[in-house]
């Protein structure tokens, strides 16, 4: 029996000669692992289609229970070039591609895989049209976060629930008033900064549009809140590495 089902390729690791496996995010079934084999084969007529970071429909034999599948045949969908030509747009996906994985089980709930599917789709489309790729990336980690349950605290003093903020703190959880700020001994930032931090998590990627004409540079942002994952879901992100050794324009800053 072969079941056709439209999946997100989010990573692939080699397996045995000339073979990969790849992980497969899809709205039916959830995650997937998948076999494709003599897949490294210049001769291999699915290369194009099981390639990471593209939307691609798969022919498998899906059984309820089983751990892997392997692939009959791949038509690709979308190709996203601009994700394997660009530097920048490469780090950002690659970051998302692991929370995600990271955050969803072999057998998640079908619901939760079906809004990283959504989410995952369209910060793939929004980086393929060349939008900032710190921003899009921001804005989606941000949404990703509320799913799990560890968005930060952007409405009040995370500590004493007063209204006026003066600083962040990725390992408290969010915003600061001026006195718990001091007691932690964390810095005070701008009110611009502490304006733009809480857009980026009050917007989504709809917004994409409006958030660019008012935000610049999301870098600091998007730092905060990976250092939040790290500090409250124990994840070391480690495609973000040479994210964040990207210079503005995009190319690794020389030390």
């Amino acid at each position: 029996m072969n079941d056709q089902v439209v999946g997100l390729i989010l990573k692939e690791a080699d397996y045995r000669e000339n073979s990969v496996i790849l992980t497969v995010l899809t709205k039916e079934f959830g995650k997937l692992s998948i076999v494709v084999r003599g897949v490294r084969k210049l001769t291999s007529k699915n290369r194009a289609a099981t390639i990471p970071y593209t939307r691609s429909e798969l022919s498998i034999d899906y059984r309820e229970g089983r751990t892997i599948f392997h692939l009959k045949s791949a038509v690709c969908l979308e190709f996203y070039r601009f994700l394997h030509e660009d530097l920048s747009a490469g780090c950002a996906i690659a970051v998302l591609a692991e929370l995600i994985d990271a955050f969803t089980l072999d057998e998640s709930d079908i619901r939760f895989a079906e809004i990283c599917f959504d989410l995952f789709e369209e910060t793939c489309r929004l980086l393929n049209e060349r939008h900032p790729a710190d921003l899009v990336l921001a804005v989606a980690v941000a949404e990703l976060m509320k799913t799990q349950g560890i968005g930060p605290d952007v409405d009040e003093c995370v500590h004493c629930g007063k209204k006026s903020v003066r600083a962040i703190s990725a390992k408290e959880g969010g915003f600061l008033c001026q006195e718990c700020a001091v007691k932690l001994g964390v810095p005070f930032r701008e009110t611009a900064e502490l304006r733009q931090f809480r857009l980026i998590n009050k917007a989504s990627l709809r917004h994409m549009n409006l958030l660019e004409e008012r935000i610049e540079d999301a870098r600091e942002d998007l730092s905060v809140l990976i250092e939040m994952i790290r500090s409250h879901a124990g994840l070391r992100v480690r495609s973000y590495r040479l994210l964040a050794a990207l210079d503005p324009a995009g190319e690794v800053q020389k030390e």
